[in-house]
């Protein structure tokens, strides 16, 4: 049985929101750390990080609307939840890759910053998504009632 299937709504899908987000978190900062690793020597480490960390974004986030489609939110992939998600992803890069170079400009190390600024910027992700992803749901539950 799921973390969540006993639980109500809205502590549902913030219990599910955090299972995908460690996941995704686990997946960006792994994909984030082999990619430092690989490259260390060929880039320099101002280039090797903000490129390494994008890498690591970019494959979680393939895997992470689906799951918050489906999973999160139970609800089905579409245009209109796309686009809210990628809208979403999009604030929750910027605010990441932000939150990277401060940390790193306040000279913590980049294994650190990375984790941390994935980790903030998830919390503050939830809140973005959800409102695009409960639109729906309202939307869909308004036209089975009708």
């Amino acid at each position: 049985m799921l973390p969540s299937s006993r639980l109500q709504e809205p502590y549902k899908s913030a219990v599910r929101f955090t299972v995908v987000g460690s996941t995704g978190t686990l997946i960006q900062y792994a994909w984030y750390w082999i990619f430092l690793l690989i490259f260390e020597h060929w880039l320099p480490a101002h280039e090797l990080t903000t490129l390494a960390f994008t890498i690591g974004f970019v494959l979680e986030m393939i895997s992470n609307y689906c799951l918050t489609a489906w999973y999160t939110f139970e609800s089905k992939p579409s245009i209109k939840n796309l686009g809210g998600f990628l809208t979403g992803r999009a604030v929750n890069y910027l605010i990441q890759i932000s939150l990277l170079h401060f940390l790193l400009w306040a000279h913590f190390n980049e294994e650190f910053s990375g984790f941390a600024a994935i980790l903030i910027a998830g919390i503050i992700n939830y809140f973005v998504v959800k409102i695009f992803f409960r639109k729906e749901q309202n939307t869909t539950n308004q036209n089975s009632e009708e």
